[in-house]
């Protein structure tokens, strides 16, 4: 099973959700569990470290650096900021929560490039043993014996109710932990029953009590009720209960990792595929459409780029995990083998006439890249009127006039001339493409 991680690409998509009428800004709100930061600096850090505990202590969340506050601009880190980022030393880090906080603060770290940005990401986990308390005084932010709680966009001292509802759970909780105790106890007996301290190495009970060395501890195997070791000579306990092997030694914490990923949003889509880009991994793209607005965009370069068939593409699709139905229609769409090829109708309505017209002009290499509005409408449909072979012939420039008319007219579009740009691309993508990926 692969580890849940806090850095999918859905999660990514909804910290970075970008305005439809400003590709610059995110229209995501801080809440109780995303905090934006400017910028990143060690002097702050009594204030990261305040947010930290309060996400701990609710749900968990996501402190992210390189994002303004009001309006939310994509700023990114550079400079300074990004190299104090980058220089992050997680031992240093751990360092500095274990100072000020107990029970322990669980984090990961991570870097994301968005539109030729870098932005830092820090999310911190759901404490397992809550209330997470303030053991050291930190500037004005951090005082001793306090505990934090994360509110609606603000880390501010825990409320009672909340407070209560944390010593509830943890009363509950060991409640329930006891109860199982009981239970393995009644099992085995009373009499018959000791504790076996796993870090000490003591082993107590009513019949006394005795130590493990502590270089047998990691030496011991454990064997089932009613089962024998067969191996001779080596030590063995009988534990009554369930055991799991686990791979590798055990160690007290594992090393933090300093992971950096690439952003992939429609713009990346279109563009890469209409540059016919080398793009490192062609499926990640393929993926991410799962996740846009809409399922109209370039895939089939993708295909052929991955060297995967369609059939191999819809089963990858099919095990993406996302909440939006761009996905199904993905995964319908190239189920189904439709294109998006629009013939022109023969009538001499005024609409047809001015497709026809635009026909010719794409077939001369005649066409503005000034067009706009309603015209600019008529020649991304006559686009999808042409012929795969006509589209193939003519491939350089028009991709050039696409990629300009996206540039320019998509982030501000309306629907239908958004809708019209859109499939107009999977068009040229399919007559290019579509062909060598069965």
């Amino acid at each position: 099973m692969e580890a849940i991680t806090p850095f999918s690409q859905e999660d990514l998509n909804e910290i970075f959700k970008i305005s439809p009428s400003d590709s610059e800004r995110v229209i995501s709100r801080e809440s109780s569990s995303l905090e934006f930061k400017e910028s990143f600096g060690w002097a702050s850090l009594p204030k990261y470290l305040k947010t930290s505990a309060a996400f701990a202590n609710a749900k968990g969340g996501y402190i992210v650096f390189g994002i303004g506050n009001k309006p939310h601009r994509l700023g990114g880190l550079s400079g300074t900021h990004l190299k104090l980022f980058e220089d992050i030393d997680p031992e240093k880090m751990s360092s500095h929560f274990n100072e000020h906080f107990a029970p322990e603060i669980e984090w990961t770290i991570q870097e994301y490039e968005l539109q030729g940005k870098v932005f830092g990401l820090l999310y911190i986990h759901e404490a397992k043993d809550k209330p997470v308390v303030c053991t050291k005084d930190a500037g004005k932010e951090l005082k001793e014996s306090d505990i934090y709680y994360r509110y609606r966009g603000r880390s501010e001292r825990i409320k009672y109710p909340e407070l209560r509802a944390i010593l509830e759970a943890k009363r509950e909780s060991e409640q329930r932990l006891w109860m199982q105790h009981f239970e393995n106890i009644a099992r085995i007996g009373v009499r018959d029953a000791g504790i076996f301290d796993l870090h000490t190495g003591s082993v107590t009970g009513s019949g006394g009590s005795f130590l493990i060395d502590e270089s047998l501890l990691s030496q011991l195997s454990f064997i089932k009720e009613g089962e024998f070791s067969e191996v001779k000579g080596k030590p063995t306990l009988k534990l009554i209960g369930h055991v799991e092997p686990i791979a590798g030694s055990i160690v007290a914490t594992s090393k933090k990792q300093f992971v950096k990923t690439k952003g992939i949003r429609t713009a990346d889509i279109v563009l890469s595929a209409l540059n016919q880009e080398n793009v490192p991994e062609p499926l990640e793209y393929i993926k991410q459409i799962c996740f846009e607005s809409t399922a109209f965009l370039p895939v089939y370069y993708f295909i052929k780029k991955s060297g995967a068939t369609q059939d191999k593409t819809v089963k990858a699709l099919e095990r993406v995990l996302s909440r939006s139905t761009t996905r199904g229609k993905l995964i319908e769409r190239l189920k189904s083998g439709k294109t998006q090829e629009l013939p022109i109708p023969n009538g001499s309505t005024f609409a047809a006439t001015k497709k026809r017209k635009y026909s010719e002009l794409l077939r001369s290499n005649k066409v503005s890249a000034g067009l706009a509005g309603k015209e600019l409408n008529y020649c991304l449909q006559a686009i999808r009127g042409l012929a795969a072979d006509e589209i193939k012939s003519n491939s350089k420039v028009i991709r050039e006039l696409l990629k300009k008319w996206f540039n320019k007219h998509y982030a501000s579009a309306g629907g239908q001339l958004a809708d019209n740009l859109r499939r107009a691309i999977c068009w040229v993508d399919e007559a290019l493409n579509m062909g060598e990926c069965e």
